[in-house]
């Protein structure tokens, strides 16, 4: 989605992975890389931060 500051991407494996767009890298939480998982997990995840992300308040 355009706007978005997540997105998954396959890798070579065949797994997916959370990519932060303004990386380029998995994102990472809590230490965790999301990375090397299911596609329904990194599409639901996916989904998850974008809302977070959207429903952040920034400052003025």
């Amino acid at each position: 989605m355009a706007g978005e500051r997540f997105d998954i991407e396959r890798d070579p494996d065949g797994t997916w992975s959370v990519i932060d767009i303004m990386t380029g890298l998995p994102f990472e939480v809590a230490g965790l890389l999301l990375e090397s998982m299911p596609f329904w997990l990194a599409l639901d995840l996916v989904g998850f931060l974008n809302d977070m992300n959207r429903q952040r308040k920034w400052p003025h």
